[in-house]
C-alpha cells in the first residue's frame, strides 16, 4: 500500500513541477514499449526495488500540461482495489481542488481489456482531467494515467493518441 502512495506521489509531484525538451523516442523495458511524439520526454523512470516499475512522460514547455505515466506492479492485484488506491491517493493530494471521478467502465488500451475512470480537479486556478486505465497482463498490474489541462486538450490530443497506438505489453 505505501508502495503505491509512493508511486502516486512522485507522479502528482512530477506533473506539477516538471519542465522539459524532447525531439520525442521510444521506451523500452520488461516488455513494455511505445513511442512518444516531438515534444514530450521521459521525465522520470524509477525501479520500485524490484515490485514493478513507474514512468512518466510530459510534454515539454512552461505552458504545456500533457502528462502520460506508466506504472506495473509484479504480481497481479485486483483492478478494481487498484483503481480506489489510485483515487484515494489523489483525493490525498492536497494540490488538487474539487476531485470528481466519473463511473468505472470496461474499456481498452490499445486493444488491451482493462478498466478505466475519467477525472478532473483543479490546481492552482486551472482545471484538469484525466483517466486512469488499469490492465492485467501476464502476471503483472499495469496502470495508465493521462492527464491534461482543460485548455490542452485538442492539442495533446493526436499526441494521447499517437503515444497509446505505439503501447504493447508482451
Amino acid at each position: 500500500m505505501n508502495l503505491l502512495k509512493s508511486i502516486l506521489g512522485v507522479f502528482l509531484i512530477l506533473a506539477c513541477s516538471c519542465e522539459s525538451k524532447s525531439t520525442g523516442g521510444s521506451f523500452s523495458r520488461d516488455g513494455v514499449s511505445f513511442t512518444y511524439p516531438s515534444g514530450w520526454s521521459i521525465t522520470e523512470q524509477e525501479d520500485l526495488d524490484g515490485a514493478g516499475y513507474y514512468l512518466s512522460v510530459e510534454k515539454a514547455g512552461f505552458d504545456a500540461s500533457g502528462l502520460l505515466t506508466v506504472t506495473w506492479i509484479n504480481g497481479i492485484l485486483d483492478s478494481h482495489e487498484y483503481l480506489e488506491i489510485l483515487q484515494k491517493e489523489y483525493e490525498n493530494q492536497k494540490m488538487l481542488n474539487n476531485i470528481e471521478f466519473q463511473l468505472v467502465r470496461n474499456d481498452n488500451f490499445n486493444g488491451i481489456k482493462s478498466i478505466s475512470c475519467d477525472f478532473k480537479f483543479n490546481s492552482l486556478g486551472v482545471k484538469y482531467r484525466g483517466v486512469i486505465a488499469i490492465f492485467l497482463n501476464g502476471k503483472n498490474t499495469y496502470s495508465v494515467i493521462k492527464q491534461e489541462a482543460m485548455e490542452d486538450v485538442s492539442k495533446n490530443k493526436k499526441e494521447f493518441e499517437w503515444i497509446e497506438s505505439t503501447f504493447k505489453v508482451e
